[in-house]
Order: C-alpha cells, then structure tokens, then sequence
C-alpha cells in the first residue's frame, strides 16, 4: 500500500490520509484514485470560484494541481473578465499609490504620512470600493500628523520631536491606522495591481 500512496502522491497532491482511504474504497487503482481525486477537487474550485468546470480543470492542471493558486488565479482571470473602469482612476495614481505602500514597508507607516503626494494616494484609495475604508484610515492618520507637528521644525530640540511623537503614538485615529494598514500592504498591493493591470 505504501508503494501506491507515494505513486498516487507523484500525480496529485492528496494528503496521506485521503490516499488511503481513496486506495482501499477503489481496490488500490491509482488511476481511477487520481482521477476522483481531481474531480473532486475541480468541483470544490468551482463552488468557490463560480467558474465552470471546464475553466476549472484547464487552471487546476496549469497550476499543477496546486489547489490554492489554481482558485487565486481563476478568481483573478474572472476579475480581469468582468472588470468595469472605475471613474476618476488612473494608472499614473495607482503607480503612486505603489510608491507610498513601498514607503510603509521599508521605513514606517508614520514616515509615509509624510509622503509627498498623500493627497493622491488618499483620493486614489478613495475611489476603489473595496479600499475607501483604508482611505479614511490614512486620511485621519494624515490629518492627526499634520494637526500635532504643526509648527515643528528640523532645528527644534530633539525633546520637542519625542513629546510630539509620543501624542502622535496616544491618538485614536492613528493608532488604529498604524495597527490595521501595515498589516494589510500585501492585500492592498493586490488590489493596486489589479486595477493597475486592466486600466
């Protein structure tokens, strides 16, 4: 048996415990064991994706039965299928858009409020359904920065800087900002990208 669930496992990714059981209910027949298990599993992407099963297997085999990236890229192909243009959104604003999340992941999320054209990425977040809620997030943020270094400049005490920082770090509005869209960079590249790519 453990010859067949190793022959099994070089044609489709099924796990250990399903081999077996798939191997003992079909009398050891790798084949047909394959071939339930990929219709199974194109069923189960359909149901996920809304695809049809043809889509379904020609993806599934491209990704070489890698489940995961076989729904990711379905669902991306049938975003980009039925994508509708949204007004007012423009290649060169999600471009800058890319730029200020690069910021966020290199240096810091309070350094990016700083970002030249902030005014930009807000409006530019502001117009995609899925992101308004992060718009409001860093249009806050931006606006709780600007309120409390109002009036700083580079030649201040370097106590002035902390204490400013330090009610920076104690306001609502950023924290929950600094907390949530961090974490969030790589979903928001995504989507970035995905307008970026149908524009």
């Amino acid at each position: 048996m453990t010859g067949k669930i190793k022959e099994l496992r070089k044609i489709v990714p099924v796990p250990m415990g399903e081999a077996m059981q798939l191997l003992k209910a079909n009398n050891g027949d790798v084949a047909l064991c394959a071939a339930l298990f990929k219709a199974k599993s194109i069923s189960e992407i359909c149901e996920l994706t809304g695809c049809e099963p043809k889509m379904a297997a020609a993806y599934y085999e491209a990704e070489r039965f890698d489940f995961n990236r076989t729904v990711s890229s379905i669902r991306d192909a049938l975003y980009d299928k039925n994508y509708k243009a949204i007004e007012g959104l423009t290649k060169e604003n999600l471009r800058i858009v890319l730029q200020w999340l690069g910021v966020v992941e290199s240096d810091d999320f309070a350094v990016s409020l700083d970002f030249q054209q902030i005014g930009t990425v807000v409006e530019t977040l502001s117009l995609i359904p899925a992101l308004k809620d992060i718009a409001s997030l860093v249009d806050k943020a931006k606006i709780a920065k600007r309120s409390i270094f109002e009036g700083y400049t580079d030649d201040m005490p370097l106590d002035e800087f902390v204490r400013r920082h330090s009610r920076l770090d104690d306001n609502p509005d950023f924290q929950i900002a600094y907390a949530t869209i961090p974490l969030k960079v790589i979903v928001l590249k995504e989507e970035v990208l995905r307008h970026l790519r149908n524009l």
